[in-house]
This record gives structure tokens, C-alpha cells and sequence, in this order.
């Protein structure tokens, strides 16, 4: 959890007393560190081995994540996704999760991510280990309620991917 205020004050605002409450309530296995990313999202945690980002969670919502973690799961409350994907890889990820509804944290990855410059749509192949696979097409918006970047920043619209299109692909491969 980014408890580092040095980068960006909402990381030690919001992030050490979460830290405390985590560390007081014993059993949470939670680690202070640096700069993340993210500190729009403060409180921020990167959930180990899986590399699953998250943010803005409460106490109560960090331990489901970590009872999740301990059981090789994903949840998907906060769920910013996971560091090992670019960002389209990311919410395409996230978004088959929704769709199917699976948690296991390694059942589902990126086997293709590009963008066209022309349209601006961004493409991404999931996989899951079973072999399905989805087509996933995202675009770049800008609206939404304007959002400060950071603590004391002033709020401005932030930049999100929202799923165009996602489709379960005709064809699967072997698992």
C-alpha cells in the first residue's frame, strides 16, 4: 500500500491510517511502499504475487481483497487491474472478469493488444485457460464528473477506457 506522501499527499493522507488500521487489526500481511501510480485512486494497494492494482478501498474492503489474494482470487470492487497488462489490456481484462464472472486470478490473460491510430479504438484479445477467448474494442473518453489528479489539484475530466464492443471469439484454442 502507498503510504509515500513525498509524490503526492492523498498517498499519506489516505494511506497510513489505512496501513494502521490494517497492521492493528493483525493477520493482514500489508507492506508499506513508495510511488505506485495512481494517487488519483488513494488509498492505493498492489496486491502480490497477481499484480492486481486498487484503490480507494476501505479497511474492510482491503481484507475481502486479501482473503480473495490468499485463496488465488480477484475481486473486482476497486479493481484497477493488473500491472502486467498495458492499460487496454487492463480494462479488458477487468471487463471479461465482469462478464463471466471469474475470479480466479490466473484463468484469464492478454494474448493481443493493439490500437489504430485512424479510429482511435484500441483492440484486445483475452484468453481464458479453458480457451475461450474475446474480442474486446475500447475507446478513449474524456467525460465524466471532473475529478482532481491529485490532492490540491484542481478537478479536471479524467481520461477513461470504456468497452466499445466485447464478443466471445468463434473459435477456441487449447487450454
Amino acid at each position: 500500500m502507498c503510504t509515500n506522501g513525498k509524490r503526492d499527499r492523498c498517498c499519506a493522507l489516505l494511506g497510513r491510517p489505512l496501513a494502521d488500521e490494517l497492521a492493528a487489526s493483525g493477520g493482514a500481511n500489508v507492506w508499506e511502499i513508495t510511488h505506485i501510480g495512481g494517487h488519483r485512486f488513494a488509498p492505493t494497494l498492489l496486491v502480490l504475487p497477481h499484480g492486481y492494482a486498487y484503490g480507494r478501498l476501505g479497511a474492510v474492503a482491503v481484507k475481502a481483497v486479501l482473503d480473495a489474494v490468499r485463496d488465488g482470487h480477484v475481486t473486482l470492487e476497486g479493481c484497477r487491474g493488473r500491472s502486467a497488462w498495458d492499460r487496454p489490456g487492463q480494462a479488458a481484462d477487468l471487463a471479461v472478469r465482469e462478464r463471466t464472472g471469474e475470479t480466479r486470478a490466473d484463468a484469464v490473460r492478454v494474448v493481443a493488444s493493439h490500437e489504430e491510430p485512424e479510429t482511435g479504438h484500441r483492440y484486445v484479445t483475452v484468453a481464458h485457460q479453458d480457451g475461450r477467448r474475446w474480442h474486446v474494442v475500447l475507446t478513449e473518453t474524456a467525460d465524466g464528473p471532473a475529478l482532481p489528479a491529485s490532492c490540491g489539484a484542481a478537478p479536471a475530466s479524467p481520461v477513461r477506457l470504456e468497452v466499445e464492443q466485447l464478443t466471445r471469439a468463434e473459435t477456441t484454442l487449447p487450454g
